[in-house]
């Protein structure tokens, strides 16, 4: 009979539990995992399995609805060691990141034992989280926020997260778009925050804190929104832009999120911060503009905004996530980052250009610990 896993008999540090080896298997594809001869057949092993993200609601041909993708579903249990061939090889499938508007993001098996169904990409079924199958503990991934498609004021969804490690939680949504603008990319703790209002940016959510919007901004000046904190470091800061009539302007990049993960075969820990939401502005012929910043390890990306409804005022990218975080999502005629492995790509208002319309689904996870008699 299986023991229901509880993250609460987890100790930190390598030295301080059961186990002594952590297996990672983070790109599409299928593996064969060699059960060792030493195994410790007293440990159980503990199994994760993430199903991949969805992709961004809007096609580079010009339809879709500019929803953000699904995070991936989460499969968790403790699998005895008497139920393995000791010496014989499970089969381990990485589902792949949609890159589809309107697809779904590959299921991730372990063997016959469990498996994580893909998130929707934000065209299919408003790009609804996948599912855990057969775990101990089986969560949902957060769902991609809501948008809008249109040339002229389009608004994608933030990438939606996969759940949490200890998978006590379902994973968190994606921040919803506003006019010209994304929303962020949700963290395995917090969901994505909507822009305040037209025309500026949001921050990516933190693993310790919700990112935060920028207030305002003008033909002028434009500062983007900051990313949430991070358990193990800082969120990242929002961009800068200002343009003058003499045609000089000023711009300060939108940092990334600070912190590190812990990958230990008796404790993972994602502290990563939020990533920063870009800047832009426009002035007659000056323009000026900057990219969002990234997502640390647990985080999600930050939001882009674009310049106004021409085209060739925009082209501005949103954050990618960080390992199970969301994307951020953009404005018309700006691309939505992709999603750390198992979480959602951000949404885009309308198409970014030929096949770059949108942000991709990341690829799932599945993460074995495990003890060896040494």
């Amino acid at each position: 009979m299986r023991t229901v896993f509880n993250p609460a008999n987890m100790t930190a540090g390598g030295g301080g539990g059961p186990r002594n080896q952590i297996k990672i298997f983070n790109a599409a594809g299928s593996y064969g995992w060699k059960i060792p001869e030493t195994i410790d057949p007293e440990v159980p092993l503990i199994v994760r399995v993430w199903g991949a993200g969805g992709a961004c609601g809007v096609n580079s041909g010009g339809t879709g609805n500019g929803y953000g993708g699904g995070g991936g579903g989460l499969a968790l249990s403790e699998v005895p060691v008497s139920e393995l061939t000791i010496g014989g090889t499970i089969t381990v499938t990485v589902g792949a990141g949609s890159q589809g508007y309107n697809g779904v993001g590959g299921t991730s098996s372990f063997g016959a034992f469990l498996s994580a169904t893909g998130g929707n990409s934000g065209s299919r079924s408003s790009g609804s989280g996948g599912n855990g199958v057969g775990g101990d503990i089986n969560r949902r991934g957060g769902n991609g926020g809501t948008g809008s498609y249109s040339s002229s004021s389009g608004a994608g969804g933030g990438g939606g997260a996969a759940p949490h490690p200890d998978g006590d939680r379902n994973g968190h949504p994606g921040g919803a778009g506003t006019t010209y603008t994304g929303g962020s990319g949700a963290s395995i703790s917090f969901p994505g925050t909507r822009p305040y209002t037209s025309n500026v940016s949001a921050g990516g959510a933190g693993t310790a804190g919700l990112g935060m919007s920028a207030a305002q901004s003008s033909t002028y000046y434009s500062y983007g929104g900051q990313g949430g904190a991070g358990l193990l470091g800082s969120g990242g800061r929002g961009a800068g832009a200002n343009s003058y009539s003499n045609n000089s302007i000023d711009v300060s990049a939108a940092e990334s999120g600070g912190g590190f993960a812990i990958f230990d075969p008796n404790l993972i820990l994602l502290g990563g911060g939020g990533g920063g939401g870009n800047a832009a502005t426009k002035q007659s012929s000056e323009m000026a503009g900057t990219n969002a910043g990234n997502g640390g390890p647990g985080a999600g990306g930050g939001s882009a905004m674009s310049y106004s409804s021409s085209a060739s005022h925009a082209y501005m990218v949103a954050g990618n996530g960080g390992i199970l975080g969301g994307g951020g999502g953009a404005g018309q005629y700006s691309a939505g980052g992709h999603g750390g492995n198992a979480g959602g790509g951000g949404g885009s208002g309308y198409q970014f250009g030929t096949g770059t319309g949108h942000g991709f689904g990341g690829d799932g996870l599945i993460i074995l610990q495990y003890a060896l008699i040494l």
